[in-house]
């Protein structure tokens, strides 16, 4: 059990004004900083100005200015935002700020739709977007903002579609040609025979593809279902060009 022996007065504990004029001063005095420093050489300037030299040294600081400089970076205003050395932070704030520049989310899933580490993958999975302050101005100045449009089903995700991405992985574009390997990974035909060249194994999971590329017919059948024109590929012909193996 602990006791403390009252000392019998009706005033509160610490300072008077709940600490509502506290200062914090974790820095440089402020009789000592680059500001202090900067209006001290000030006043010995002025002081001394026209005066003969009586060689008596006053530190290296406050060497005599024959030339007094004004609107420049080296003024001759002393204020808050001294002209030299750092600024002296303000004593009467305590701000705490974090600048979010982790917007946790998946870089790979947000641009081509498809993340190596699937539901393992600590960063979120979301490819929402948000529009641009010019462009709501300019919808504002067209007068169509906050308008809904006609087709109420445009925004639904079709459920065989969820795991198929929507740009390649290689080049970060919209597939043009796409493959399939025996990995079930996606690339852009030009894309996948630019790889093969390189190593023969897969852009994404390193596995062999034995220079396997298979049309993705999934992917062509959505993309002719959404009015994109897709060529016929001819996957045997652009490998034997290439220099690699026949695929199927």
């Amino acid at each position: 059990m602990v006791s403390y022996k009252s000392k019998r007065t009706t005033g509160r504990e610490g300072p008077s004004d709940m600490g509502a004029t506290a200062v914090l001063q974790i820095e440089t005095e402020a009789e000592k900083d680059a500001q202090a420093i900067f209006e001290n050489a000030l006043r010995i300037n002025k002081e001394l100005k026209g005066k003969e030299d009586d060689k008596v040294y006053r530190g290296m600081n406050n060497y005599a200015q024959y030339f007094e400089k004004r609107d420049t970076a080296q003024g001759n205003a002393s204020s808050g935002m001294v002209r030299k050395g750092p600024i002296r932070a303000p004593a009467n704030l305590r701000t705490t700020v974090r600048w979010d520049y982790q917007p946790d989310i998946c870089k790979d899933y947000k641009e081509t739709g498809f993340c190596g580490f699937g539901d393992s993958c600590k960063f979120l999975h979301d490819r929402s977007d948000y529009k641009f302050g010019w462009q709501l101005e300019r919808e504002m100045q067209e007068g169509t903002y906050g308008e809904t449009d006609n087709d109420p089903h445009q925004y639904e995700v079709d459920s065989d579609s969820d795991d198929l991405p929507f740009k390649c992985f290689i080049c970060r574009n919209t597939f043009k040609d796409p493959i399939v390997t025996k990995c079930q990974h996606y690339f852009c035909e030009k894309c996948a025979l630019a790889h093969y060249k390189k190593s023969t194994r897969c852009y994404i999971c390193n596995n062999q593809t034995h220079g396997v590329f298979n049309p993705a017919k999934n992917i062509i059948s959505k993309m002719k279902g959404d009015g994109s024109t897709v060529t016929k590929l001819d996957i045997v012909d652009q490998m034997a060009s290439s220099g690699g193996s026949e695929s199927d």
